[in-house]
């Protein structure tokens, strides 16, 4: 037996409910002894009462009848009692100090419930002999008592108790047997899973916990460690495909830095080619920051960094405002703009991440279509929650890789000879799950349609005064 099994949570709380058990089952006892007690007492006076009954009664009536005889009825009636007595039973009539009948000596009359040591008990059977009984005058001078050994209700009692202390005594071994098998089972699946977790600290990460499927709190501790292990695993997955794709993305814009700084050294000779060099080098490594930038911008925005920002937010004075900041880039592109506003209310944001968001849509719109796809911005209502959609009818993307958009880097197009970073729909994600809305691309038929759709705004807060919709800053686009 190794001590550890009886330091596991599972065997204090088995001690502490045997505890708990000991001490009801004693109060239990105490309650159950004095009530057994008091019953037992209880139904030897009511013998002693009806014995009583009969002598006063038989007194009674030859008193009435012929008073001279009326003690020798008494006398009479315990003789007759007497014949048919049990071993424990006493009797006495006395007038005065002399016995006028009884098994017992004379004593002095006491009225009332009496206790006193049996003196006809039998010597050496160690058994504690006490008297209990009532004594009272059936007139002046003439004393009666009539009283039960109280032996047998004591054996009872110790019976009882003897039988309460077993009962006591097999609950605690079963108790105890019951905490250690519980102890020994948990330490099992406690072993189970930090081997798991050791196996997979040594590089083995496809283990799991194993589940018994019993549904208890073990089993779903070990789904739940499970589930916690196999998302670790997606986001090592991810970060490992995320290391490959920064190395991939920024490999290329260091290339040209390195080559451009390279070629200026051994090929420029006046002063204009030093600068188309350098200014070459400054765009390659603008591009490499707004890379990092974007990259730290979407992780303080994962974390919360914006909240402090949310304030109602008008969605149809946001659909104007950037349709009045980007529609000049759009018509550079040659992209027919459309805004269609409805009518949604109030929802709660930051305006500046939700420029942000829009011009992101926008900006994947205007990069992914040919010149001349007309693009709309609209609002809408769906099942009661307020909705922002920008569409296009372009090439649109296939159903496979409408999720995998939004991981960091990815790009539907392997070469990667399209601009841009691949994270502008990851930015645009973390927005709308920093606002706890949703975002979903469906097919335009032809073309894509992103919809963004926030939580439902109660109607009072639609109708609440609020302030006028901060002019935007330029926002820039990934």
């Amino acid at each position: 037996m190794r001590i550890r099994h009886f330091r596991t949570e599972s065997f204090r709380l088995a001690a502490i409910y045997v505890a708990l058990f000991v001490g009801s089952m004693a109060v239990l006892s105490t309650i159950t002894y004095f009530i057994v007690t008091s019953a037992f007492e209880a139904n030897l006076l009511q013998g002693a009462d009806d014995d009583l009954l009969a002598i006063r009664s038989a007194y009674t009536e030859e008193l009435a009848r012929r008073p001279q005889k009326a003690v020798h009825e008494a006398q009479e009636m315990i003789d007759d009692r007497l014949l048919a007595r049990d071993s424990g039973d006493v009797f006495l009539l006395e007038r005065g100090t002399t016995r006028l009948s009884g098994n017992i000596a004379g004593m002095a009359p006491r009225a009332g419930i009496l206790r006193f040591p049996n003196p006809l008990a039998p010597a050496g059977d160690g058994a504690a002999h006490v008297i209990l009984g009532r004594g009272e005058f059936l007139a002046p001078g003439l004393y009666t008592f009539v009283g039960r050994d109280l032996s047998a209700a004591n054996k009872a009692e110790d019976a009882v108790l003897q039988a309460f202390g077993w009962m006591m005594a097999v609950s605690v071994v079963i108790a105890m047997a019951g905490g250690f098998f519980l102890s020994h089972s948990f330490l099992k699946r406690i072993d189970a899973i930090t081997k798991t977790c050791r196996a997979i600290m040594t590089g083995h990460l496809g283990d799991r916990v194993p589940v018994h499927g019993a549904r208890n709190e073990l089993d779903r501790l070990a789904m739940t460690i499970n589930d916690m292990l196999d998302r670790i695993g997606i986001l090592m997955e991810s970060l490992r495909q995320v290391s490959n794709d920064i190395a991939h993305d920024l490999r290329t814009p260091l290339a040209h830095l390195r080559y451009r700084l390279e070629r200026a050294r051994n090929d420029a000779k006046t002063t204009d080619s030093y600068a188309a060099a350098v200014d070459g080098a400054i765009a390659d490594a603008d591009a490499l920051l707004s890379l990092f930038a974007a990259l730290l911008r979407i992780a303080q925005i994962e974390a919360g960094a914006r909240r402090a920002g949310i304030e109602d937010v008008d969605l149809n004075a946001l659909l104007t405002r950037a349709a009045d900041l980007y529609r000049p880039a759009l018509d550079d592109g040659a992209h027919p703009f459309e805004v269609v506003p409805a009518a949604t209310g109030i929802v709660r944001g930051d305006p500046q991440l939700l420029l942000q968001l829009i011009a992101n849509l926008l900006d994947n719109a205007v990069r992914h279509t040919p010149p001349g796809t007309r693009i709309s911005l609209s609002t809408a209502m769906q099942d009661g929650r307020p909705a922002l959609v920008v569409a296009d009818r372009g090439p649109g993307i296939a159903e496979d890789d409408r999720e995998k958009v939004f991981r960091r880097f990815y790009r539907c197009e392997p070469s990667r000879t399209t601009p841009g970073s691949g994270l502008g729909l990851t930015l645009a994600r973390a927005i709308v799950e920093l606002h706890e809305a949703e975002i979903e691309l469906l097919d335009n038929a032809p073309g894509l349609k992103a919809v963004v759709t926030f939580p439902a705004v109660a109607e009072a807060t639609q109708h609440r005064s609020r302030p006028p919709l901060a002019t935007a800053a330029k926002v820039g686009t990934l």
